[in-house]
């Protein structure tokens, strides 16, 4: 399968200018330092940061600079002039599987199955974004690419002027854009093989309410993955990302497992209150060889019938794991966004005293701080308990003339342990300042073995945090799913009404070392969850209520359907008032959206003859005289009908009434679209046409 997609996100944000990981930009003074300055035997005249801090040559200059200081250290920018990021991905995947399968054996009663599966996906990555290296020449007027004498001379010899208003494009701009546009195209390839083999009987043994069903098997498993960045981004060339280092890793796992069905009461003994009971156990043993871990978790689930096929009661309880990603193992780093504010926040001592002049405390107010997630080779699998109960009801008393009519009921509660987290941004400052976590100056960079840590720019000025994935998060959520189906057929058709909804009762977590937060019904992007659950700059929630509601009408070889999406309204924080002095809350409405979908299928069947046909028939040999020498009737339907036979035409319109997503501001204000853009999206109403044909 060969998949491609294409977005065109907002210009290249740079983060701070100077984040440890990430390539230092910065704008030279309006005219060349001294020598002195350059040779850093006197500080810069207006302060800013010094030639060696930033990387700078000696003598550049922009002339377009008003300040005769170099513009770095925690400034912020985008690259409005160089248009939005095109990300252009190419997904091929391939599937290989061949098996093995028997049944009835022995007594009739056993069977296996058994299968090697090879798969692979290989993800063609380009990105057109900025070259840092390349915009740093471009605002140097004293690089070479703007001396007519050299080899490299681009033609003109006036330098970038990033002090403009993008709209009004200037014309020597132009040609030194698309000299530090960057075109990378990095190789993501990941690869998975299994063999697996069951074994299987439903009568291990007789009970006197039926067969014991038993299955046990065992499986082998090899993931790899490999990362072949661009060369631009392994030379940390790309703006706005950190360095994306060559990574490969993988790992080995063998698992065995058993499960049984065993039946207590049966339909035959027609026992009041006991219709029909059955028990499910079964176990799994797992070991990762990569790193010598295992796990064992049981399953244990009861089905009880009390009066009829009418009511079903149901119950499951069992313990899980899931080991890390490999991307959490092995990398690549990856840079994210989250928000953090803190007041009197206490830079590295490297610059003298804490709160002396050359070392005053900062005030730190930042919505979308540069996070840099660091994976770990040493963590362990998570943990978790999960418990259902429910309920399945189809009334008998209602007449079948009337349509049948099934309710279901099922809670469930879901217990996480050893989760593999990062900490929040918030968290890694408070425990900065406390001296449980180091502080690392640009240019030194935190490395795979560094704890979490305070990102600091070579002045001394908060740049962000580096947060490394940690065993030790916790999460704990319950609720109820409840659903409803009536149908009944009449003359003019069948008519289908579907319901399925979800109630979040609670949702708990908490990161390593953080106190536990409720968050049911609230954005999954507070100041306390940092960017593990959600994107600062976007938006989501757990929310309470979530539902789906579908009434679908089919006559024939047609099909109508409507449905309405109903997704509950969440609490945002703009404002923490530890923070801001101040709190205040912002209610992000509900929404009802509906949409519907027509399609209509050609199905045509070839005419059966009401005679035999000589020459055509399997009986036209018994047809005589006159009959038998008449020409044949052909029977074949026409040439259209068998190129639209099987053929289905669909036409469908989303948001029917062309509703808004509700509005949500984020954190500090720091929703980039101004609405749950990880819930909702900005086309409107969408009217689409479809046709699929089966051969």
């Amino acid at each position: 399968m060969d998949a491609k997609t294409h977005d065109e996100l907002a210009p290249v944000a740079t983060g701070s200018f100077e984040t440890p990981g990430s390539p230092t930009l910065f704008i030279p003074p309006r005219e060349p330092f001294s020598l002195a300055v350059q040779t850093g035997a006197a500080p810069p005249p207006f302060g800013g940061p010094t030639p060696s801090e930033v990387g700078q040559p000696f003598g550049a200059f922009n002339p377009f600079n008003p300040f005769q200081q170099i513009i770095s250290g925690g400034t912020r920018a985008r690259f409005a002039d160089f248009g939005n990021r095109l990300i252009d991905n190419e997904n091929v995947a391939e599937r290989f599987v061949v098996g093995v399968k028997g049944d009835k054996l022995f007594n009739g009663t056993w069977g296996y199955d058994g299968g090697f599966m090879y798969s692979q996906e290989v993800q063609y990555s380009k990105f057109q974004g900025v070259n840092a290296q390349r915009y740093e020449r471009i605002l140097n007027a004293n690089d070479s690419l703007f001396n007519p004498s050299s080899s490299d001379f681009i033609g003109q010899t006036i330098p970038y002027n990033p002090f403009n208003d993008f709209r009004v494009p200037i014309a020597t701009n132009q040609p030194l854009i698309e000299f530090a546009t960057l075109r990378s195209r990095d190789i993501f390839t990941s690869k998975l093989a299994t063999l697996d083999l069951n074994i299987y009987t439903t009568d291990l043994f007789d009970l006197p309410a039926g067969g014991v069903g038993l299955a046990l098997g065992g499986a082998w498993e090899r993931q790899t993955f490999r990362v072949d960045p661009d060369d631009q981004n392994r030379l940390q060339q790309n703006a706005g990302v950190g360095r994306i280092e060559t990574v490969q890793g993988g790992r080995k796992t063998w698992s065995i497992y058993a499960e049984t069905l065993i039946p207590i009461f049966s339909p035959k003994w027609n026992i009041p209150g006991f219709y029909s009971l059955e028990f499910t156990a079964g176990v799994r043993y797992e070991e990762w060889l990569n790193n010598d871990s295992n796990a064992a978790v049981p399953k244990v689930g009861v089905r009880w019938q009390p009066f009829d096929e009418s009511l079903t009661i149901r119950s499951t309880w069992g313990e899980g794991y899931l080991q890390p990603s490999l991307v959490q193992l092995f990398g690549p780093r990856r840079f994210l966004l989250g928000p953090v504010h803190f007041t009197g926040f206490a830079p590295v001592a490297q610059f003298g005293p804490q709160g002396s002049a050359t070392n005053p405390l900062q005030d730190v107010v930042d919505p979308e701080t540069t996070i840099e997630q660091v994976p770990t080779r040493t963590l362990h699998p998570e943990h978790d308990r999960a418990w259902t109960g429910g309920l399945v009801y189809t009334p008998k008393f209602i007449p079948p003339r009337w349509g049948t009519l099934t309710l279901t009921v099922d809670f469930w509660d879901v217990e996480r342990s050893g989760v593999a987290m990062f900490l929040s941004p918030s968290v890694i400052v408070s425990g900065y300042n406390a001296g449980r976590f180091p502080g690392i100056v640009s240019p030194a960079e935190p490395t795979l073995t560094s704890p979490p840590s305070a990102l600091f720019d070579p002045e001394g000025g908060y740049a962000g945090v580096s947060s490394p994935y940690l065993n030790g998060g916790r999460m704990r959520a319950n609720g109820v799913d409840l659903g409803a189906q009536y149908q009944v057929e009449t003359p003019g058709g069948t008519f289908t009404l579907l319901s399925r909804w979800t109630y979040l009762n609670e949702f708990v977590f908490n990161f390593p070392g953080d106190r536990p937060w409720q968050v049911a019904g609230r954005t999954n992007n507070d100041w306390f969850a940092g960017s593990f659950f959600g994107d600062v700059t976007s938006g989501d929630a757990w929310f309470k209520w979530k539902g789906v509601t579908n009434l679908d009408w089919t006559w024939h070889n047609i099909d109508l359907n409507f449905t309405l999406h109903t997704v509950d309204g969440f609490w945002e924080q703009k404002f923490a008032k530890q923070f801001d002095g101040k709190f205040r809350q912002h209610w992000v409405d509900a929404t009802w959206f509906t949409d519907a979908q027509l399609s209509y299928s050609l199905i045509f069947t070839p005419p059966v003859e009401a005679a035999p046909v000589p020459g055509y028939s399997k009986g036209g040999k018994e047809v005589v005289g006159k009959e038998k020498e008449a020409p044949p009737v052909p029977y074949a339907m026409p040439c259209w009908k068998n190129i639209l036979n099987n053929t289905t035409l669909t036409v469908g319109v989303n948001n029917i009434f062309g509703q808004d997503p509700p509005t949500m501001f984020g954190f500090e204000l720091g929703n980039s679209v101004a609405y749950p853009g990880s819930t909702y999206d900005n086309l409107g109403r969408f009217v689409y046409f479809r046709m699929i044909k089966k051969f």
